[in-house]
């Protein structure tokens, strides 16, 4: 169920996540894609990103289910100190919106069951911290987490490039947040 990619650390940095690790998520009803990243004494590092993809000959309840077992497994192996969420957005399908919005919630659920501290943040702030636009493609999305992160280890799906994304975000927000206080 899960398509799982590892990032490479660079050689003169060990693979010791010493910063806080993150979890980003892009919630999907038939694809909810996630990052993995750790701040290392200020250099992001990536750790891991992939997809979770439920059983497709089954009903809505059971890739739901799906979906809340493979995000509780990375959970337990990987041990996030913080979960980024991509909030809900607008779509023009009530139906679509719906799913999406019941998708989050067993993400949210196994979010806060791990004791990891939950944020959430709209599409637009994403789009803001990785591109510098709130109304960027998807395309140009993919296309800045690539260069950012995932140039050594191969293109990301845009679901993975999206959750890479929010994982950045929260990173960048963390940062700025530090530096405040």
């Amino acid at each position: 169920m899960a398509k799982r990619r590892r990032g490479e650390p660079s050689p003169e940095v060990e693979p010791v996540w010493s910063g806080p690790i993150i979890l980003g998520v892009d919630p999907g009803s038939m694809i909810t894609g996630y990052g993995v990243l750790s701040d290392h004494d200020g250099e992001i590092q990536l750790i891991e990103f992939g997809t979770l993809k439920p059983r497709r000959r089954t009903d809505f309840s059971g890739r739901l289910a799906d979906i809340y077992d493979g995000l509780c497994d990375l959970i337990d192996e990987l041990q996030p100190d913080e979960i980024a969420v991509e909030s809900c957005f607008h779509h023009k399908n009530a139906r679509s919106a719906l799913q999406i919005g019941h998708v989050r919630g067993v993400i949210l659920l196994a979010a806060a069951q791990s004791g990891a501290r939950v944020f959430e943040y709209t599409p637009v702030e994403v789009k803001m911290a990785v591109v510098g636009n709130g109304a960027a493609t998807k395309s140009q999305v993919q296309f800045m987490v690539e260069r950012l992160l995932t140039a050594d280890v191969g293109r990301p799906s845009p679901d993975e490039a999206d959750a890479l994304a929010v994982a950045l975000c929260h990173l960048h927000r963390r940062t700025l947040i530090e530096q405040m206080t």
